[in-house]
């Protein structure tokens, strides 16, 4: 029996040859080799958007430790990314090796890290925080540095629930997410109208305590059973709803000569002479 010959793929045969690199990464793909491919780098470079994160429900997470935290946390993964041979598993998941050049295009850092992770976002709900003996709650702080700074030192004073009022800096944002310094990972975090918190926090019964130039002095303030801290806006402070609901709680210094602490600073004391006065 004669055997039918062999069919060579020919330089004129071009319907067989993929004419973009992200049909060979479908071709690829298929025989579980992993590439980054153009969809998937537009993908990663659109997640610096608010309104890209908002609808894919994605953020990317930069560095070995701070996707190994994420991941610990049971953070769900889309994809994980690596220039690094030694790092092509990560806590049993398998990354994608690229190129250093390719890092270099989708990373958000001024200097690339070996590892980038796309992940889920977690879902939190008002569920999750009825129950919450403190809440920190930052009203409209717009920049990422302080918002993720802010849910370091929450986390660390023992503060897991941070609610954001719509205005304030996205917390899946890279800039949050790298600030936070794996905060993110452990947090519950959730950004609504302002009248949704205050809906929630009557109906569950939270005291507030109000950030602000004039009030109780810190360390003489009693902290209630269930209590929520109001950060305001950099520039203009909590809102005049907010402030309404008092009492005010303050920091004692020299504002002859400063006008005021910077929100993330002031915050940071604030929580731990919370953390020092125990648990009502």
């Amino acid at each position: 029996m004669r055997r039918k010959p062999v069919q060579l793929l020919s330089v004129n045969n071009t319907a067989s040859i993929p004419k973009n690199r992200d049909q060979l990464g479908c071709i690829l793909a298929g025989k579980e080799i992993k590439v980054l491919t153009k969809n998937s780098e537009k993908l990663i470079r659109g997640l610096s958007l608010r309104k890209n994160r908002k609808k894919s429900g994605l953020f990317v997470a930069e560095g070995l430790k701070l996707v190994r935290d994420f991941l610990s946390a049971g953070t769900r993964v889309e994809n994980i990314y690596t220039t690094d041979p030694e790092c092509q598993e990560i806590q049993g998941l398998t990354t994608i090796l690229i190129t250093e050049a390719e890092m270099k295009r989708i990373t958000f850092l001024e200097h690339a890290s070996p590892v980038l992770a796309v992940l889920h976002q977690r879902e939190s709900s008002l569920a999750d925080f009825a129950h919450a003996p403190m809440i920190l709650l930052l009203d409209r702080v717009q920049d990422p540095g302080n918002v993720g700074t802010l849910l370091r030192t929450a986390l660390w004073y023992g503060v897991e629930h941070v609610a954001l009022v719509v205005g304030s800096a996205d917390p899946w944002s890279p800039k949050v997410v790298q600030a936070s310094m794996s905060a993110l990972a452990f947090s519950k975090v959730l950004l609504l109208e302002e009248e949704q918190w205050t809906r929630m926090a009557s109906q569950e019964g939270f005291s507030w305590a109000i950030a602000d130039m004039n009030g109780t002095e810190a360390r003489t303030f009693v902290w209630q059973p269930k209590q929520i801290l109001v950060l305001g806006n950099e520039g203009q402070g909590p809102s005049a709803t907010l402030r309404a609901l008092g009492p005010a709680i303050t920091l004692p210094g020299d504002a002859s000569r400063m006008e005021s602490l910077n929100v993330a600073v002031s915050g940071a004391t604030l929580l731990y002479e919370y953390a020092c006065a125990g648990k009502p």
